[in-house]
């Protein structure tokens, strides 16, 4: 997938405020972040699937962030 294309949608997340949570503030899982964004419907099948490990990697580090008390 496309590097930049990857950023561009990073840069969007964030500006939405961060990966959104459930109502137990435990953020959603990839499946469910690719619907809240749209994303499933504008990248192909295999954009999907990086974009999907890409979430996962977000919402690591959106965690660690919390944990270490960091607000951007």
């Amino acid at each position: 997938m496309n590097p930049h294309k990857i950023r561009v949608i990073e840069a969007f997340i964030r500006s939405q405020g961060g990966l959104p949570s459930d109502q137990f503030g435990k953020i959603l899982g990839p499946d469910e972040l690719m619907v809240w964004f749209g994303l499933n419907q504008v990248l192909s099948p295999y954009e999907q699937r990086v974009m999907k490990a890409e979430l996962a990697l977000m919402a690591e580090a959106q965690l660690l962030a919390e944990k270490l008390g960091f607000r951007s």
